[in-house]
């Protein structure tokens, strides 16, 4: 029972700090909108700076392993790059309160390195530059690709990426995917013209 209330807390803080922001959510109004008691609140966290850094931790944690499901064996390297794609738009249209909650309270917090915001979106840009220039090196060197200079591309690549997910999170809803306009635009851009 202990674990369905705190489980309540943090969904029902994702939906508030995603919607309102993390400094106009009070714990007053999380407790109130989660069924439970302040004190009940406070006795699961210690305050809304735990409540939050709980809420990014698992949403990376989930995010990394969505990640590292992503098929490693594909016929070419473009297709990891359309999955890598897909997977953000999927992650923008099916889970907006976790983004939004990220990109609408992350970035105040960006400025303090030992922050989790800091962590969490250093290790994000790590994995997916990993992950862009391997796909992006092998693809030149089977001769798939004629993508040069890799790093640079690799930067272009990440911003499509981030963009696309602001588009999706902060704009006005839309009916608009951008997933097919954002992967012809990356494989007009990096695979070999015959």
């Amino acid at each position: 029972m202990a674990k369905n209330k705190k489980h309540k807390i943090l969904s029902t803080a994702t939906q508030l700090f995603a919607n309102q922001g993390f400094d106009n959510t009070t714990t007053l109004q999380i407790a109130k909108e989660a069924g439970v008691t302040e004190p009940l609140l406070y006795y699961h966290f210690k305050g809304k700076e735990e409540i939050f850094t709980e809420i990014i931790r698992s949403i990376f944690q989930d995010y990394e392993k969505m990640l590292e499901e992503l098929p490693r064996e594909t016929e070419t390297e473009f297709e990891k790059i359309n999955n890598l794609i897909r997977l953000h738009i999927h992650m923008a249209e099916n889970r907006p309160n976790e983004g939004r909650l990220i990109l609408a309270n992350c970035p105040s917090k960006l400025k303090n390195e030992s922050h989790t915001c800091q962590k969490i979106v250093d290790r994000q840009q790590e994995i997916i530059v990993d992950y862009l220039r391997e796909c992006l090196e092998k693809g030149n060197a089977s001769g798939e690709f004629d993508a040069q200079p890799v790093d640079h591309l690799v930067v272009v690549m990440l911003c499509l990426i981030n963009g696309i997910l602001r588009k999706k999170l902060l704009g006005k809803k839309e009916k608009i995917s951008y997933e097919y306009t954002a992967i012809d635009f990356c494989r007009k851009a990096i695979v070999k013209h015959s």
